[in-house]
């Protein structure tokens, strides 16, 4: 006999119907294979919630487990002393609960973000490693950020960073950090830096600019804040040495 007559016994048990039909639908279309497609963490970056915005996440994550996913939501408690200061260990605990606990997505959502039902499944069937909806402010500026003003409609967009209040990415993008934190919480460690990391091994980011979500905080920019203070003290400096 040889090896080409041999078949190899290989027989799968799921808790449900839906659950075979979606393992079956991503291996007939040859796409990655996962003991639970499209389980992802939803984790939420503490939980100060703005109005309406905690009932937003749970609809779009009632929506996807009735598309036969696994969800979880959850609120990743606050590590920070001063605002802000600690974020990338909440970011760094919740991707490692996302991989010990073998989902195949982790969602970062921010308290402010005013998502639609639909727009996680939507982000997550693009089946890209790292993607996010463009993200708009709800008083209209772009507070000199591009994404606010990327045109919706127009499909999937490859960036070079985004700003981090939805993210969605495919757990296994962490798995070299599995050990050695990714997300930094030093301040000047910004988007650049991170995705700068991320290309190093490979990964670029992706918009999907068919899926639009609102942020009802503008952002902030602490070092931006640093510097015009530095800047001013250094002016003063100045004019009192010419003054002397």
């Amino acid at each position: 006999m040889t090896a080409a007559n041999v078949t190899l016994h290989h027989h799968r048990w799921f808790e449900t119907e839906r659950q075979k039909e979606l393992w079956d639908q991503r291996a007939d279309a040859k796409l990655p294979e996962h003991l639970s497609p499209f389980s992802v963490l939803v984790a939420a970056m503490g939980n100060y919630w703005l109005p309406g915005c905690r009932e937003a996440a749970d609809a779009m994550c009632k929506f996807a487990w009735e598309q036969g996913y696994q969800v979880t939501l959850w609120e990743e408690s606050d590590c920070c002393f001063n605002p802000y200061d600690a974020l990338g260990t909440m970011r760094n605990k919740a991707y490692m609960k996302a991989i010990l606990e073998g989902y195949e997505y982790i969602c970062y959502l921010d308290n402010d973000v005013m998502a639609e039902e639909q727009d996680l499944v939507k982000l997550m069937h693009r089946m890209v490693p790292i993607i996010s909806p463009i993200v708009r402010y709800s008083d209209g500026a772009n507070h000199g950020l591009g994404l606010p003003d990327m045109e919706g409609g127009k499909g999937m967009a490859l960036v070079s960073e985004i700003v981090l209040s939805m993210l969605v990415c495919q757990t296994k993008v962490f798995l070299p950090w599995a050990l050695t934190p990714f997300w930094d919480n030093a301040i000047g460690s910004d988007e650049s830096l991170h995705f700068r990391r991320l290309a190093m091994a490979g990964h670029r980011p992706f918009v999907d600019t068919d899926v639009v979500v609102v942020a009802q905080k503008p952002p902030t920019f602490p070092l931006k804040d640093i510097l015009k203070d530095r800047m001013w003290e250094h002016q003063q400096k100045w004019l009192k040495y010419q003054a002397t």
